[in-house]
């Protein structure tokens, strides 16, 4: 077995050019670790040997989708091979799809202490990331909501690692996975994308006036391409992100981006692209827009764009860690029946999103739909949420009317403990709801924010 895996190994390099090394390095040196694992949690040889076939493929095509998406803007590469990468994403399969063939399943995990453990058929233990308080007060968040369908995920920006993943489809038809699935279009939470693609590559500033008109809840052509008899309104990019303008974003967009720049950084953000996790994690959306104007419909957030919670998570995590998006994880560790570590997963990067001056702007704007703009109710306003918490996001709302009405509300965002160094969490929810309904997406992420705070300081404190 291990000189298969060797010679798996000297293959893959043998194939790899020199700038796609270090991406496909990671992936595979995971997916070995993976695989190793599999294998002696498998049952017999040939199931084992099937585990670490998947697993070196699945790793491969990963490993070159990175690649490609690591040759966009702040990469090394562009032209023929960005636009190849946002127009035909790689076809990858599953990553993770290894796990599954084991059995993994959070639903069957037992708490033991501080954490879940699932044993699997072998007696081989797997142990999440996932905080059991956290998990089990937003699964009651939804239970006492009656949200029909939705999902919210929560991340360790640093890290990538997944503190709460939890999903809720109870009307027909089911929505399994829903935090893992782009079930709900992004809405508003995509002017995150514009806004950092306008300030890093079109040079707009967070403070820059533009006048506008209109676009409340449509956007005419007149609102988009802007007219000097009728934008008597005036805001900044920092404005359009805090209170979800969207004659202002699409205006900007229409005039300042072309279609290859607002898709570089689409893909730049993971849209379109595999994101290797444990578990079945389906790839975000988004269109490919020819129309000049309905592709400034699509940058202030008007469908065109599909996203999970947990790549909403990873989005806001970006912003929160300089620019880099981490890789998820959500199994800390593997034991075999014995009670040897097989498997140990350590912190990766996926990829650099945006230099750190934009993130560190995007915070700001994000802060503000906090504190003075749509999603105030939720954090400032909010009694129960804690004055020492800074939080920030971008909210969403969009509905459809056909089958049946179903609204979607968002919340992608994070928290910082201001009382406890490094106390930080990204999150993402998204509530799909019928027209009668108690909770929305924001007050979801809210709640996700201040337990998992509230959770830190009770471990925090001196015994």
């Amino acid at each position: 077995m291990r000189r298969n895996h060797r010679s798996l190994f000297v293959r893959l390099q043998h194939h790899t050019t020199k700038k796609k090394q270090y991406a496909v390095a990671g992936a595979v040196l995971s997916a070995l670790l993976l695989s190793l694992s599999a294998a002696a949690l498998a049952g017999d040889d040939d199931s084992a040997r099937g585990v670490v076939a998947q697993a070196h493929d699945t790793a491969t095509r990963a490993a070159q989708s990175e690649a490609a998406l690591s040759a966009l803007p702040g990469g090394e590469a562009t032209g023929a091979l960005a636009a190849a990468a946002i127009v035909s994403p790689v076809d990858v399969s599953r990553v993770g799809i290894e796990w599954s063939r084991l059995g993994l399943d959070l639903d069957r995990a037992k708490r033991e202490g501080d954490v879940l453990v699932q044993t699997l058929s072998t007696g081989a233990r797997v142990t999440f990331t996932v905080d059991p308080e956290l998990q089990k007060h937003l699964k009651g968040v939804f239970k006492r909501g009656a949200v029909p369908h939705g999902g919210v995920a929560v991340v360790e920006p640093s890290t990538g690692r997944v503190i709460a993943l939890v999903s809720r489809s109870v009307d027909e038809p089911k929505m399994p996975d829903a935090a893992m699935r782009p079930i709900a279009p992004s809405a508003s939470v995509f002017k995150i994308v514009t806004a950092a693609a306008l300030m890093e590559t079109a040079g707009v500033s967070p403070t820059e006036k533009v006048c506008y008109h209109g676009g409340r809840s449509r956007l005419t052509e007149t609102n988009i391409k802007g007219s000097s008899r009728l934008d008597s309104r005036c805001g900044t990019l920092s404005d359009a992100v805090a209170w979800s303008i969207n004659s202002l974003i699409a205006k900007l967009a229409y005039h300042r981006l072309s279609q290859e720049q607002l898709e570089q950084w689409a893909s730049r953000f993971g849209y379109g692209a595999e994101i290797p996790f444990e578990l079945d994690l389906r790839q975000s959306k988004f269109e490919h827009i020819e129309n000049k104007f309905e592709r400034a419909r699509m940058a202030a957030g008007f469908w065109h764009t599909y996203l999970s919670p947990l790549h909403g998570a990873l989005m806001s995590a970006a912003v929160l860690n300089d620019g880099v998006m981490m890789a998820p994880m959500i199994v800390e560790r593997v034991e075999s029946k014995s009670g040897e570590v097989v498997y140990s997963r350590k912190p990766r990067e996926l990829r650099r999103v945006m230099k750190a001056s934009t993130a560190s702007k995007l915070k700001g704007m994000m802060q503000r739909t906090a504190t003075v703009g749509t999603a105030r109710k939720y954090f400032k306003n909010r009694r129960e949420f804690p004055n020492s918490i800074v939080a920030g996001g971008k909210t969403g709302t969009l509905s459809r009317k056909k089958p049946s009405y179903l609204g979607y509300t968002w919340f992608v965002g994070f928290g910082e403990d201001t009382k406890h160094e490094g106390v930080e969490v990204a999150v993402a929810s998204v509530a799909c709801n019928t027209p009668t309904w108690r909770i929305k997406g924001p007050y979801i992420s809210s709640e996700a924010i201040r337990k998992y705070v509230e959770l830190e300081r009770q471990r925090r404190k001196p015994s």
